[in-house]
Order: C-alpha cells, then structure tokens, then sequence
C-alpha cells in the first residue's frame, strides 16, 4: 500500500483550504515535518492552519529568526519550528524540543536534524519551487499515521 498522496494546490485559496483540512486531524502528539524550497509555501501552510483552530486571527510569523514560536490554542498547543538557521543538533536541545513532541509541533527544514525527529509523522513536501500559479504536494505518512491516511486524503480530494 502506498503511503503517499499527492495534490495540486491552484491558488492561496486552495492552499488555505488544504490547511484547514488537515488541521481537523491535528492532535497531541504529533510532528508534521515542512519540507520544499525558500518561498514554496511551508509558512503560508502554517499561518493558515494555525488560524483555522483559532477562535481569533493571529498574527503567524515565519519562525526562522526566532527559530521557535509556540501557539497556545484553545484544544491544542503547537510548537512551530523553523530548523533553516541551526548549524548543529546540540541547539535544538536548548529548544525544548523534547518538550514539544508531547504537542503538536510544525518543523519547516526539517532535514538539518531528520534523525532527532521521531519516525511517527506525516512530511509535506511543497514542490515546483517558486511557481505563483500551483503547488505540487506531496504527503507521506510515516509511522503511525499510516492509520489515518485513508481518512485524510478522503478529506483532501473533498477540496
């Protein structure tokens, strides 16, 4: 069986929509890992799935200088991670890393410390680098979350 699922994203609209899809799947714990090129989309995806469990709007900022922003949602707390600026592993350690696996974390760049990263996740990678007309996605699930992927891409196809 394939663990995978691919989908096309035509515009932010689409996007926001994907965002707001997966987020009904969010739960503690769990790591969904950001992969793609600068500007391909990785913090849009958060901002708007951070919103959507929202109960206000707010203000998602991209976490590569800060390296770290945590959400305390009404349901859920989520660690967004922004690994581009680490130069080695012994920094996430000063992030409370371990901490936030107990959460639900968002990890954009993942691929600096793929190894620290627990196996049970789902990777988004946003392909076709900076294209402004689609995004090409592709998901994974990995570990346990080879369980719920049948639900999820059922979700996504609905768009």
């Amino acid at each position: 069986m394939k663990e995978e699922f691919n989908i096309v994203l035509n515009n932010i609209d689409e996007t926001r929509i994907f965002a707001r899809n997966i987020s009904k799947f969010l739960k503690s714990p769990m790591i969904i890992c950001l992969y793609g090129e600068v500007g391909t989309g990785k913090t849009t995806f958060c901002r708007f799935l951070i919103n959507s469990l929202s109960k206000k709007k707010i203000k998602v900022l991209s976490p590569t200088f800060p390296i770290l922003q945590v959400y305390n949602l009404e349901k859920l707390k989520i660690w967004h991670y922004d690994f581009y600026r680490l130069k080695n592993k012994d920094e996430i350690l000063s992030l409370d890393f371990d901490i936030a696996t107990n959460d639900c974390v968002l990890i954009e760049w993942p691929q600096l410390l793929e190894d620290l990263i627990p196996k049970d996740r789902i990777d988004i990678n946003f392909l076709d680098g900076k294209c402004l007309i689609s995004r090409n996605i592709k998901i994974h699930f990995n570990g346990r979350f080879k369980k719920i992927k049948d639900k999820i891409c059922t979700q996504l196809k609905k768009k």
